[in-house]
Formats: structure tokens, C-alpha cells, sequence
């Protein structure tokens, strides 16, 4: 089998001839492997590994959204703070402007390292401003021409899967904020919270427009906000569960769609289940997903994706690679169904000596008679 037909035998439940092996090996990762973090500096690392092309960030959602007058979106550096580059990214609208700040390059070796200091919104009132921007961009967003798709698919072949990548609705609004406040606020105002995603909601439903028409083959649909390390199993029921829902019912015929997670999510995964997504990546081995149990509890209901250790590419030998990489077939390669993944994006210090060790473990141990 090549490795596009691996990964979709895997996601449609069905047994390959070898358990497929890919990563969330997304842009820090592969400017340090290829000297590339775009797209195709992710492909080129996989190919550099032996792996299975999946989890590409940069190709898609392919959106337009041309903002009315006075409204705009600007970046400006504005000086130095040590080792880092300090920015600050503006949200201009006719009720006022809003200000975040952005540290980037201060960690050697992962130059495109950021770090946010401050964020957008500094207090309640502040989101009547963002409610300001995010309606003139539900308003003006649109599919676009779906170029950098078919791109991709010409530049990954048979080597992988193409896909978009989408935050959800809750995950979108949690970028404009403080991480701590916006979980105070969805339990304090969670009505207006609940008004600001039905606005981010319309340019999501652009998203999976622009997906449904695209050379794409999966949406990489991200709920990590679904995880119960920062949300209470309520707020996830309430905030994230329907639109995932919506994502999946969605999708056009002969497209996938794979949920992803991060932490613990244990105690929501039979809400994500229900969902009836082709597969939930991360099943996150620093969570509270023990791998056997998933795959006994939910192995006939999606493809499990995960759980290979993110630290022990970066810090283990290669022995403990192969380990790692039994392990995980020890716990999920039975009856299919089953893809090799991180836990979660592959750090820019990771190994490729491990990563291959994994890929050529599998190649030997991961096979179905």
C-alpha cells in the first residue's frame, strides 16, 4: 500500500498492511529538519523521516476576507526585549483599535518560537470592539480559489493526506484573550461569549465551504479547548460538542474529518465519539487516555490517533524510540483502525535518528498478516 492508502484504510476502520506512522510535524519542527517550516518544508520532512504526510498547517482553510473601510489588521515591530523581537498586532476598527503583543526568536534553535505577553483583550469591554471586528469578518469572509490545495496535492501524491486545518469557534476566541480570564468569562458572561462564536461560527462555515470544494482529503478540525485540563466536562458540552458536531455533519461526501485534542479528554471523549468523526488525534500520553482502554472502549467507532511520547523523540535513545513505538502497537495496532502519531506537535529538538527508528519498528513489528 502506498501512504495515502494506509492512512485512509486506517481512518475508515479498516486493517491495512502495516500500521501508518506519521506526526504532528508542523512548521518549528521542519524549519529545523529542512531549513523549511512552510508546507512543503513539512512534506520534505517527512520524506526525509520515511513518514506519512498528514497534519500539514499552511495549505488551508482557503479563505478570502476583504475588510470594509475602517477596519484592517497590522503587525508592527516595535523594539527588543533581550534575545526576542518584540511585535504588536493591531485590530483596527470604527469603535476603537485593539493591541496584543507578541515575543518571538529567543530560543536558540526554534527561531519561530512566539510568545504572547499580552493579549488583545484586557477587559470586558474590550469585547464590544472585538464583536465590532468579528462581525465585519463573518460579514466579508468567502471561499477562495482553492489553489494552494491543489498544490499541495500535486507536491504530496501518494506520500500522504492534504489537509485543512481549522480551529473551532472557542478555540478562535481564546487567541484574543488571556487563557485565564476567558475561562472565567464563559463561566461569568457565557451568553456573550456564546454571541462571539456565533460570529467566528460564520467564517468557520466559509472554512468548511472553501474545504468541501478543495483538493483537500481531511479536516484537522482543532477542539483543543474540548480538553477538561482547562475546561470543566460542562463547558465543553456547552462551548465545543455542537459545533463539532456541525464540522462532522458537514463534510461532503468522500471527505474525512479528524478531531484534534490535547490533555486530558477522557471524561468528553464519549462526547467527541458521538460526534462520529473518522479520527481523534492525540490521545495525549501526559493526559489521561490510557491507549489499551480507548482503543477497547471506542476501537470500532473511530480511528484512534496517538500517543507516541513528544519527549522521548527529543530525549531518548533510540532504544527507548523502539519501546515507545512497541508500546503503542502493543496497545492499539489490533483489527486496524490505528495510526501512529505524537502526542502532540513534534518539538523542533526532536530527533530524526528516533523518529526513523520508529517508522522502521513499524515497518518490521506494525504488519498485519
Amino acid at each position: 500500500m502506498t501512504h495515502r492508502e494506509r492512512l485512509e484504510t486506517a481512518l475508515d476502520l479498516g486493517v491495512p498492511d502495516q500500521v501508518p506512522v506519521t506526526w504532528e510535524l508542523v512548521g518549528r519542527a521542519a524549519l529545523a529538519f529542512t531549513g523549511d517550516g512552510s508546507w512543503r518544508g513539512q512534506c520534505d520532512a517527512h520524506r526525509l523521516i520515511g513518514s506519512s504526510i498528514f497534519n500539514l498547517q499552511g495549505v488551508g482553510p482557503e479563505i478570502e476576507c476583504p475588510l470594509g473601510p475602517g477596519y484592517g489588521h497590522e503587525t508592527v515591530e516595535i523594539g527588543t526585549d533581550g534575545p526576542w523581537t518584540v511585535y504588536e498586532n493591531r485590530i483596527i476598527t470604527p469603535s476603537g483599535t485593539l493591541t496584543e503583543r507578541v515575543k518571538v526568536g529567543g530560543v536558540e534553535g526554534d527561531p519561530t518560537l512566539a510568545k504572547r505577553v499580552e493579549p488583545y483583550v484586557k477587559s470586558r469591554a474590550d469585547y464590544e470592539i472585538l464583536a465590532d471586528y468579528l462581525a465585519e469578518r463573518a460579514k466579508r469572509a468567502r471561499p477562495g480559489e482553492g489553489k494552494r490545495s491543489a498544490e499541495a496535492r500535486d507536491y504530496v501524491r501518494d506520500d500522504g493526506l492534504v489537509n485543512h486545518w481549522c480551529v473551532d469557534s472557542t478555540y478562535a476566541l481564546a487567541n484574543y484573550c488571556d487563557s485565564a480570564q476567558f475561562i472565567l468569562d464563559l463561566v461569568d458572561i457565557p451568553d456573550q461569549m456564546s454571541e462571539l462564536m456565533q460570529l467566528i461560527h460564520r467564517e468557520r462555515e466559509a472554512a468548511m465551504e472553501a474545504f468541501n470544494q478543495s483538493a483537500a482529503d481531511v479536516m484537522v478540525w482543532d477542539v483543543c479547548w474540548a480538553s477538561t485540563s482547562m475546561l470543566s466536562p460542562d463547558l465543553v458540552r456547552r462551548f465545543v460538542i455542537p459545533e463539532a458536531k456541525w464540522a462532522v455533519e458537514s463534510i461532503a461526501p468522500g471527505k474525512r474529518i479528524v478531531f484534534f485534542t490535547s490533555g486530558k479528554i477522557r471524561a468528553v471523549l464519549e462526547d467527541l465519539a458521538q460526534c462520529k468523526p473518522h479520527g481523534i488525534q492525540h490521545l495525549d500520553v501526559l493526559g489521561d487516555c490510557d491507549l489499551a482502554e480507548v482503543k477497547r472502549t471506542f476501537g470500532k467507532r473511530f480511528c484512534l490517533m496517538g500517543n507516541v511520547s513528544n519527549v522521548v523523540l527529543a530525549h531518548g535513545t533510540i532504544e527507548e524510540a523502539i519501546e515507545e513505538a512497541r508500546r503503542c502497537l502493543r496497545a492499539a495496532m489490533e483489527g486496524g483502525g490505528y495510526i501512529m502519531t505524537t502526542s502532540d506537535e513534534v518539538p523542533a529538538d526532536a530527533k530524526i535518528e528516533n523518529m526513523r527508528a520508529i517508522v522502521e519498528t513499524v515497518a518490521r513489528e506494525g504488519v498485519y498478516q
